[in-house]
């Protein structure tokens, strides 16, 4: 069944996430967990909107609400005060300058909902950072998830079934349950879309699932083969919370006048490697330094990643991949082949914290085309660099739409789940 939004001719879903040159650091979670994912529920969840601004004037920037489809078109029977309660943009209640540190920058923050203004319905949301001296440019946006828990879903995150991928490829096995006392499932063929998510990354994301069973109250699916999933690695990390001591994986920091650099020794591949589980942050940051106040007192650190390898690879780029990214693939962390040292090269701007990243190969063709639509029809390769493995501690999400008479994809039910969790 098309998007009532594609009916409508709309060529090109809302982005993955978009940042302007000028926003830094933008991150969008549930509020006190900095390393999640922003889906929570619509009622008594809250999310928080933090971003350094690099201009240099104070620019007095707000944000906004868009409803999306369940595949992230605009939902094209609402207006915003069918979904907002209270107004429908809001200044920053936080704006603070850094204090201390060689690159200046103006520290933005953000919880909602909040006093001002609430949600009435679950789905897929767009928050826009905007200029109101140029209303009609986003200088960012951002995707988040509001559900109820009007169904009960359950997950179980196993290896592949398909023998040539059972130590490589990880499935999900998934049921909704139902019961007309809280929310009836009356049409599960045509009404209801059931999304699956790899870590949140909604280029992978498998839509369209037909269920295997429809039986009494529950629904149930079983993706196999195709729809299953690359279980990749335990994510790398750097740890840049200090400028006095280098910590582990960092060669040295050093003080370079305007800048601060730190040089992270040389990564290797891990292609062939036996997985060696290790505690990460599923591919998230956490802003934090060791002597001020994270937000503002955290300067920026030119952080110099290197990858060894044999030779160039042809036809081929990789990326430093991860939320520091922001789980796309921007031209700034594609890195560069270096034939004297005989590695890849790149180096990122980043704010003083701990970061999870990974390195993922993508074809050159591809290169700074981010549309999801691209992105979708030719997905990264984690496996050539990083290794796959059906144990990894990967997470999974499964969201479940339903649309509803009001003319929008609604959020009935949500869940998350790694493998070997009891569901």
């Amino acid at each position: 069944m098309d998007s009532p939004a594609q009916v409508l001719g709309v060529d090109f879903p809302y982005p993955q996430a978009f940042t302007a040159s000028s926003l830094h650091s933008c991150k969008l979670h549930p509020k006190g967990i900095p390393n999640a994912h922003p889906f929570v529920p619509l009622n008594n969840g809250q999310l928080t909107l933090s971003f350094d601004d690099f201009s240099a004037s104070y620019r007095p920037l707000q944000i906004r609400w868009k409803h999306c489809t369940f595949d992230w078109y605009d939902s094209p029977d609402l207006s915003s005060h069918d979904y907002i309660n209270g107004f429908s943009s809001l200044t920053f209640d936080r704006v603070e300058a850094s204090f201390n540190t060689k690159v200046p920058y103006t520290h933005f923050s953000l919880s909602f909902p909040n006093d001002l203004m609430s949600f009435s319905k679950s789905g897929n949301y767009m928050v826009e950072v905007y200029d109101p001296a140029e209303p009609q440019k986003a200088l960012a946006q951002m995707r988040f998830v509001l559900y109820e828990s009007l169904v009960e879903v359950e997950m179980d995150v196993h290896e592949s079934s398909r023998i040539r991928d059972q130590r490589t490829h990880q499935e999900v096995d998934l049921s909704l349950l139902h019961s007309r006392d809280r929310y009836a499932i009356q049409d599960a063929y045509d009404a209801l879309q059931v999304v699956l998510l790899q870590n949140g990354r909604w280029e992978t994301a498998i839509m369209g699932l037909e269920p295997q069973f429809v039986r009494g109250d529950e629904v149930t699916y079983n993706p196999t083969g195709e729809q299953s999933f690359a279980g990749g690695n335990s994510w790398r990390f750097t740890d840049l919370k200090s400028l006095r001591f280098a910590s582990l994986g960092i060669e040295r920091i050093q003080d370079e006048g305007e800048r601060w650099h730190a040089y992270l020794e040389p990564d290797e591949t891990r292609t062939y490697d036996f997985l060696k589980a290790r505690p990460d942050i599923d591919g998230h940051y956490v802003i934090s330094n060791e002597l001020q106040d994270d937000a503002t007192g955290s300067d920026y650190v030119w952080a110099h990643f290197s990858l060894k390898a044999f030779e160039e690879r042809s036809r081929e780029d990789i990326y430093i991949y991860g939320e520091l990214s922001q789980w796309t693939y921007p031209e700034s962390h594609r890195m560069r082949w270096n034939a004297d040292a005989q590695r890849y090269e790149a180096n990122l701007f980043l704010k003083q914290g701990y970061y999870n990243y990974e390195y993922r190969v993508r074809p050159s063709l591809d290169r700074g085309k981010n549309d999801l639509v691209t992105i979708q029809s030719q997905p990264t390769n984690v496996a050539a660099i990083e290794g796959s493995h059906a144990r990894s501690d990967t997470p999974y999400m499964c969201i479940a739409y339903y649309w509803d008479f009001q003319g929008f994809d609604r959020v009935i039910g949500f869940a998350q789940a790694k493998p070997n969790d009891v569901p």
